[in-house]
């Protein structure tokens, strides 16, 4: 703080004497004034006060003096503590999964049982049925997979419906006419659209002629296998031997037929043995429960670029509305439900531990599926209502503020809780990008305690040849900033004209600056500083105090710090309570 130049030295002797109407013209020169005569003199009284003069209006972007790249800035005239970066991001995946190739064998279907023709026939039979049950498994399923309600091939996969012609004895044929043939397959088997014969799950083939000694095969192809559509419809994943599996069992296929054998001799029987082979489906992507893991290595947030009333020892801040904002895209397509703790350090040692989301009572972050959309978070104890953000409330979010500290540890755990299905790329790493944004608004709550270093000097007394025991500092103080103010004993220092601290020399302090109560009214306090020298002459060095100052709220909470607010000491008067002694010697 830099004082007015309006300022009133105390004396020259001469003057002093002047002003009591005092010379020395009539003295004889024949008296010798070291020795004849006391020429100690005292003046003042009770009511001696000297002008020590006053300040300009120091308004608080004076006394918070914010330089380029500070954390502390200006917004639209009010005071933000601002920080942002990003967060390392984090990938996750999942790993490919191959369901095994199988053979799955029908049972026979019987044309001829036991038969004798001496000579040949056409044999015909109708609506002849089989069933048989189509099974395979996959292996190594990725921890991250619970359940599945379907596998997605990378490329078709083919299904080959075989029929054998088998006989036993020495009957013997020409060749065998499928007339009519209807194979229902499983349902959880979705096959490539626009194949011949196929409708739905019901494959018909008709008028096919497997000549003797041949087969006769058909190939479809497969694009997914769909077990279920939500969670407790599909396929569990299983543990066995270590190995992460699912089984697909008993899925029952059915054979309905209408054959005849042509030419038909001899003693015996003649079946056909139909088998579907499945081959290895490679998947691509996986419709089920699927929980990730995503680490996220924690963040440090440094808060080093901070004006001195901040970084003092003795600051608390009780913020009314800090803002910690997180945005992040959700590269899933299901919700992310991010927890978090900060944790705040100050000089190597932890100020407070503040969780975020479940681990505090309320409810996690929730990141919403949105692709390359970001969602921002806005971690506050007053609700927001900011289109598209989403609000948790955190109560004792400004615990990590009260004592400021060096950086905060920002560690956030992002998972998948939720059991509904949804779809994920195989092997694809889906990459979670996130940034941070701390916005605290200083406009303060009922804690408040800040605190700023502020020097009193140059004030040109001359009290050399002057006999001062004590001294009285008036200061009419006219405040505007909504902070009332307080000193201390031990946060006065004496200075003398080189700026150190005069040690002997006791200071007591009374009253308080009082706050404006809305930042705009200007009030006006009264603030003595009492100086009793406890060693002789130590008043006489006085040329300046230094004062440290406490800031808190008073009853003015929740009302914005401004740059435009000021604070001015007036009507700087230093009194001498016993007036003072002069030696004219």
């Amino acid at each position: 703080m830099i004082l007015n130049a309006k300022k009133r030295p105390l004396i020259a002797v001469a003057l002093l004497l002047t002003s009591l109407g005092i010379t020395t013209s009539c003295i004889d020169n024949s008296y010798d004034l070291n020795k004849d005569i006391d020429m100690t003199i005292s003046a003042g009284g009770e009511h001696l006060a000297i002008p020590v003069g006053y300040t300009e209006k120091i308004t608080l972007d004076k006394i918070i003096e914010i330089e380029e790249g500070d954390d502390l800035q200006l917004v639209d005239g009010e005071y933000h503590l601002l920080k942002s970066d990003n967060i390392d991001e984090t990938n996750t995946s999942v790993n490919l999964v191959t369901v095994n190739d199988s053979e799955n064998p029908i049972n026979l279907i019987e044309v001829i049982s036991n038969a004798n023709y001496p000579s040949k026939i056409d044999v015909s039979i109708f609506d002849k049925e089989s069933e048989g049950k189509i099974e395979t498994k996959a292996h190594k399923i990725d921890n991250a997979v619970i359940e599945i309600g379907a596998l997605t091939a990378n490329t078709p996969t083919k299904l080959t419906l075989n029929f054998k012609i088998e006989t036993t004895g020495n009957i013997s044929y020409s060749d065998v006419t499928i007339e009519n043939m209807a194979i229902i397959f499983p349902d959880f088997i979705q096959f490539k659209e626009g194949q011949n014969g196929l409708n739905g799950q019901t494959l018909t083939i008709s008028g096919e002629v497997i000549p003797h000694g041949s087969n006769f095969t058909k190939d479809l192809y497969i694009t997914k296998y769909v077990f279920g559509n939500k969670y407790g419809e599909g396929n569990k994943v299983q543990e066995e031997n270590g190995d992460r599996i699912i089984r697909i069992e008993n899925q029952k296929i059915t054979v309905k037929t209408n054959v005849i054998v042509h030419e038909a001799q001899g003693n015996g029987s003649l079946s056909i043995s139909p088998t579907a082979i499945l081959a290895a489906m490679t998947v691509n992507n996986v419709l089920g429960t699927i929980k990730p893991e995503m680490n996220v290595e924690p963040t440090n947030v440094k808060l080093t670029n901070l004006p001195d009333f901040l970084q003092d020892d003795e600051v608390k801040l009780d913020i009314t509305n800090p803002i910690f904002s997180f945005k992040a895209n959700n590269p899933l397509q299901t919700n992310i439900e991010m927890d978090g703790v900060m944790t705040g350090y100050k000089n190597g040692q932890v100020t407070k531990v503040v969780k975020i989301g479940s681990g505090n009572g309320g409810n996690p972050i929730i990141l919403k599926p949105s692709g390359d959309n970001q969602q921002t978070i806005s971690l506050t104890r007053v609700a927001t209502a900011i289109e598209g953000v989403t609000n948790v409330v955190v109560p004792n979010l400004n615990d990590i503020i009260e004592t400021i500290p060096d950086y905060i540890t920002v560690d956030l755990e992002p998972t998948v809780k939720s059991d509904d299905y949804y779809n994920v790329e195989l092997g694809q790493k889906y990459i979670l990008n996130s940034s941070y944004d701390i916005d605290v608004p200083l406009n303060f709550g009922s804690n408040l305690k800040i605190v700023y270093d502020e020097t009193i000097d140059n004030f040109d007394l001359d009290l050399e040849d002057v006999d001062i025991k004590k001294a009285i500092l008036s200061i009419n103080a006219v405040n505007t900033i909504p902070l009332a103010m307080e000193i201390k004993n031990e946060n006065v220092s004496a200075l003398d004209a080189n700026g150190n601290v005069i040690k002997d020399i006791d200071v007591t302090v009374e009253g308080t600056i009082t706050e404006s109560k809305d930042g705009k009214a200007e009030v006006s306090s009264t603030l003595n500083i009492n100086l009793n020298e406890t060693a002789e002459g130590a008043i006489s060095k006085l040329d300046g105090l230094k004062l440290k100052v406490t800031a808190v709220p008073g009853q003015a909470t929740d009302v914005q710090l401004l740059s435009t607010q000021w604070l001015q000491l007036t009507d700087m008067k230093l009194k001498i309570p016993n007036g003072i002694k002069v030696d004219l010697n």
